[in-house]
């Protein structure tokens, strides 16, 4: 009988494993910058619409969604990754072209990215504009300005950091976002008079469920999106499969259950109550400025990838897989001039919610429900020649995903298009 090697524990292997740890982690919680953003704010209303039962419900449903769709882009950016000579498929239009080899999808696609990542970060910018306007408000800040000057040191860290320093300051602004939200969190749910009557409290609109689900559904999901931020994920994490999973599980769970506690403690009165004073007055800002700082930051990475592809393809006709680890100015420019653009126009009282509201019913089961769906069944095809014929029931998140895509995109249609056509009357 052969004799089992000799097992000796090195320091080495011990670093390779925390290295992992650590490259999981900070993946991990970049998704979860990602996804944490002020859309978080236009929540509480959303779910008091359907009641805190049911909003659990819908929560956790459009995680499974999500994942699921996260989960595939994964697949097929490791996939492309391994199967063609590029380093990297650095954004959604990538993903198009070289899966389906269309240049005319992977720009419509493309288009359908930059909206949907435009609107998020547009929203972030009044946001903060609103927040730096209301918090020196003793000096008479115009939200028009505070809009400005957030918007211009968003640009500058996109202009003077590589992609590596970008993610660390979205990560450290995810750490104060986890310890203010902590901080606020404690007194907000202690201070929740009647925790069971707030869980099964009826809707707001009880004889209108379906209206009220209509409403709730598109702001949810898009509070949910993380997907245009899985390119990075896999690039950091050197496409390893096992890694990406992880990290994409972890980093969007998160958000929501920090969703969830934030509807609770709002519904319930706790958090009103909570940031009436000093500390919880402090917590909150801290909270809000952590979160638009992250979310904004993904938002610019990801518009940025989309522009540094189209702008590659019209210049680096030698190198049709070009790999950078910074953003150039003209990318940093265009992804950002459009959404400031906006974002000024509605810094003074505008509402943006109607925009998040039509992302998330429309643009968003197209780019995470219905793409995922096309690209993964475009790399199985081209990899049917060196791989086994998949058991049937791998196609089952294809089933659900697409059920949850049409589900979405139906329900929103049956509600809208009676009141578009009384709107135009």
């Amino acid at each position: 009988m052969r004799s089992l090697p000799e097992f000796r524990m090195g320091s080495g292997s011990n670093d390779d494993v925390g290295d992992a740890v650590t490259k999981v982690l900070s993946a991990s919680l970049l998704v979860t910058s990602n996804t944490v953003g002020p859309s978080m704010f236009t929540l509480p209303e959303a779910v008091g619409g359907v009641g805190m039962m049911w909003g659990t419900v819908i929560f956790f449903v459009l995680y499974m969604y999500n994942l699921i769709s996260g989960l595939l882009l994964a697949d097929v950016a490791i996939k492309i990754h391994e199967s063609s000579e590029c380093e990297v498929p650095s954004s959604f239009k990538d993903f198009v072209d070289t899966a389906l080899q269309s240049e005319t999808a992977g720009t419509l696609t493309a288009g359908a990215s930059l909206v949907s990542n435009s609107c998020f970060l547009a929203y972030g910018i009044v946001h903060a504009g609103s927040l730096l306007g209301s918090s020196f408000h003793d000096i008479g800040l115009d939200p028009m300005v505070g809009a400005g000057a957030f918007a211009a040191m968003i640009a500058f860290f996109s202009l003077t950091h590589t992609n590596t320093g970008l993610e660390k300051i979205a990560n450290a602004a995810v750490m104060v976002v986890f310890s203010s939200f902590a901080a606020l969190l404690m007194p907000s749910i202690s201070n929740v008079s009647d925790p069971m009557g707030t869980l099964l409290a009826p809707g707001a609109y009880p004889n209108d469920f379906g209206a009220a689900l209509a409403a709730a559904v598109p702001l949810l999901l898009s509070s949910l999106v993380y997907q245009n931020i899985v390119p990075s994920i896999t690039k950091l994490l050197d496409f390893d499969r096992t890694k990406s999973t992880i990290a994409i599980a972890v980093g969007s769970f998160l958000p929501m259950v920090m969703y969830l506690a934030w509807c609770f403690a709002a519904l319930g009165g706790g958090l009103e109550s909570a940031t009436s004073n000093g500390a919880g007055a402090a917590a909150f800002t801290a909270f809000s400025v952590s979160a638009l700082i992250g979310s904004c930051i993904t938002a610019v990475m990801s518009l940025a990838e989309e522009y540094e592809s189209i702008i590659s393809r019209k210049m680096d006709d030698d190198d049709p897989c070009p790999v950078t680890n910074r953003f150039s100015t003209p990318a940093v420019a265009a992804a950002m001039v459009p959404s400031v653009a906006v974002a000024l126009a509605y810094s003074n009282g505008g509402d943006l919610t109607g925009a998040l509201h039509f992302n998330g019913a429309f643009i968003t089961p197209f780019l995470y429900g219905l793409l995922p769906i096309i690209l993964y069944n475009s790399v199985q095809k081209l990899n049917e020649s060196t791989e086994s014929s998949p058991p049937f029931w791998s196609n089952l998140p294809l089933v659900l995903l697409g059920a949850g895509t049409i589900g979405t995109v139906g329900q929103d249609i049956i509600q809208d298009v009676p009141s578009l056509r009384n709107l135009i009357a």
